[in-house]
């Protein structure tokens, strides 16, 4: 796969920069339209009240974060390495929320520029599997959540069902880059997407990472036959 998975922080930021004004169509590629409907799940089961105080990481053009805010009305930071992504995550939430702005932050998941303890909750929504070091990521999650806090991780992954999943992989190593390819005029950053799901661990190996680091795994659970999982985790 060799420089395209190359994780640095520079080479995701001008990835997904790169991406930005496509971005909405892969998610919706990637998961087959079904997006919105795993977002609804991962909100109702992070369980946010409008007193909670939410951190958005890796939050991308905002879906996440604009879904909660319609839903719980909370007070929500978006945090993202890509310049790009946030500022359509704020055009997004002034078109959704007029008179409203967007507290967008860019930095680093692995650095992340707040204090100890200063969100109920956390969520992430296919942002994983872009970070080089899941294990300094989630250590910096448990950090800046407070005790009891939840964390919510919405990831790719790819189908056990052995029929499913050679289905599933023909259409992410084959139809996706050419689409993704055609519609945004970069094959290679639409290929890498592609490799970064198969190249990430599988939910168990996953669940004990997030163990070994100070979580508890509240549950795990597979969408739309496993190409997708939702962990929902306590500090």
């Amino acid at each position: 796969m060799g420089e395209m998975m190359d994780k640095s922080s520079k080479q995701i930021r001008k990835l997904f920069d790169d991406i930005t004004p496509t971005y909405d169509l892969l998610n919706h590629l990637l998961s087959m339209s079904v997006d919105k409907g795993w977002r609804k799940r991962t909100l109702a089961e992070l369980s946010i009240v409008e007193t909670d105080r939410v951190l958005d990481i890796a939050t991308g053009t905002g879906d996440l974060a604009i879904s909660a805010r319609m839903a719980k009305n909370c007070p929500l930071v978006g945090l993202d390495l890509s310049r790009g992504m946030l500022m359509e995550a704020v055009r997004k939430w002034s078109q959704a929320f007029e008179g409203d702005s967007f507290q967008a932050v860019q930095g680093d998941a692995l650095s992340i520029p707040f204090g100890d303890g200063t969100f109920d909750k956390a969520m992430v929504a296919f942002g994983v599997r872009n970070m080089p070091d899941i294990g300094g990521f989630l250590d910096e999650a448990h950090r800046v959540l407070r005790t009891p806090g939840r964390l919510a991780i919405l990831e790719f992954s790819t189908p056990t069902n052995p029929f499913f999943r050679q289905i599933y992989l023909l259409y992410l190593t084959k139809i996706l880059p050419f689409i993704g390819g055609l519609r945004s005029g970069n094959r290679a950053a639409y290929k890498y997407l592609s490799d970064s799901i198969q190249e990430f661990p599988s939910p168990p190996v996953l669940c004990q990472i997030f163990e070994e680091h100070g979580f508890k795994v509240i549950k795990s659970i597979p969408l739309t036959m496993g190409i997708c999982y939702l962990h929902i985790l306590e500090k």
